[in-house]
């Protein structure tokens, strides 16, 4: 059988023996109908548990809209104009500007690349901006949320009367779901609130997964804090095959956000088939830009492999590993678990921090290969994995570790969501 594991805009291929194939774990996409704008306009104009977007906008002077950063396949093309046209249809003289959320992200990017993201509506912003979290001269408090964390956030939500945001839907490694909530924490936070909200002890709660919501430490902080922002209104995607939209949930942000969950956890749902070897990919372009980001596609991954097993993880890895401190933390450890120990011990407080976490929690329980022609070997193997230049070397090295192991597949390891 040939496999063919996403990599940036292409494939990486291998011919893998029939019988070695445990599984394929990919979602189940309704059929394609309508073109993506339906959708969107669709959501628009069947708002989940608020007024429609014409409405909230009447007498609305300064309306902020929030997005998403490069790292992320929102289709702002189809989401932006459309939620922009809404907001003109209720408020004609508002002043509109667009925030883009980075998180902890590092992006400063060209006119083109920002054109190229957003298309030709950022003509209609008046002003936009891009979130930086380590900027406390950019930042407000809001006040204290339940849990104890200070939620700082950009200050620009205190400069406007209205607040709304695009963004997609799909399951998230410790999140439970991207969307909704997440576009004010961590896209608009402060790096305090951020690193508490992504904090040691928060990673390690058993509810803190993919797919998990109710119930979940980081998620629930996630939606108090965009009622502490005052975020009203969402319009969130659900994307399929080749990133198109297959569907759209519009309106208050944790109702509609609620709904478009249940929406996609319908369609990514499915039942872990442990295997010995698992083949993984970030699904490609922008998500699998850095190593980073490829934390995504090996944590599910690690959902169905066996204790012991080998994670192949497939990436292009354009811009590198991705943060310093990613690379450091693992790097300078002796081993997984002794990193693992000086974290929970209070003695690391640093970026990135989670994602090194979940990564050392998969390493103490499997060995991960890394195919990316973005990394080095050394790079890869001073962090502790493995490094392959294609997917046929990282498949034969997997199976020189476990001859007769069967193999699970995930083309796209982010869009499912193995119970």
């Amino acid at each position: 059988m040939l496999v063919k594991m996403p990599v940036g805009k292409g494939f990486e291929e291998c011919e893998v023996r029939d019988e070695m194939i445990k599984a394929f774990l990919e979602p189940s996409w309704p059929s394609m109908s309508g073109c993506q704008l339906h959708h969107v306009l669709n959501a628009l104009g069947n708002p989940i548990g608020s007024e429609s977007l014409n409405e909230l906008a009447v007498g609305k002077k300064n309306v902020l809209v929030l997005t998403s950063d490069n790292t992320r396949p929102v289709p702002s093309q189809e989401t932006l104009p459309a939620m922009i046209k809404a907001i003109r249809n209720g408020s004609p003289e508002a002043s509109l500007r667009l925030l883009i959320g980075t998180g902890l992200h590092d992006w400063s990017p060209s006119r083109g690349e920002l054109e190229g993201k957003y298309g030709s509506c950022l003509d209609q912003f008046e002003d936009v901006a891009i979130h930086r979290a380590a900027d406390t001269g950019s930042l407000t408090l809001l006040g204290s949320l339940s849990r104890g964390n200070r939620l700082y956030v950009n200050r620009l939500i205190t400069e406007s009367d209205l607040v709304v945001a695009d963004g997609y839907i799909e399951g998230h490694f410790f999140a439970g779901f991207t969307g909704g909530p997440k576009v004010v924490l961590p896209g608009i936070s402060g790096a305090e609130t951020i690193m508490r909200n992504h904090s040691p002890s928060n990673i390690d709660h058993q509810m803190s997964r993919c797919g998990v919501a109710e119930g979940n430490p980081i998620y629930e902080e996630m939606c108090e804090a965009s009622r502490m922002a005052n975020l009203r209104f969402v319009v969130n995607v659900v994307l399929g095959e080749k990133k198109r939209i297959i569907s759209a949930f519009a309106g208050d942000p944790l109702a509609a956000h609620r709904e478009g969950r249940d929406f996609a956890l319908r369609c990514c749902k499915v039942s872990a088939m442990p295997a010995e070897i698992v083949v993984t990919s970030n699904g490609g372009y922008p998500l699998d830009r850095n190593l980073y980001q490829l934390v995504k596609g090996i944590s599910n991954g690690a959902l169905t492999a066996k204790n012991g097993g080998v994670i192949v993880a497939c990436g292009e890895c354009t811009d590198g590993v991705g943060p310093k401190g990613f690379y450091d933390m693992l790097a300078s450890s002796e081993s997984p678990s002794e990193f693992l120990r000086a974290l929970r011990a209070g003695k690391i407080w640093r970026e990135a921090q989670w994602e090194a976490q979940i990564l050392a929690k998969t390493l103490e329980r499997c060995k991960v290969m890394i195919v990316s022609r973005g990394v080095d070997a050394k790079t890869v193997e001073s962090m502790h994995m493995i490094h392959a230049r294609n997917l046929t070397e990282g498949l034969e090295e997997a199976f020189n570790v476990k001859p007769e192991g069967g193999v699970t597949l995930l083309p796209d390891g982010p869009s499912v969501i193995p119970f």
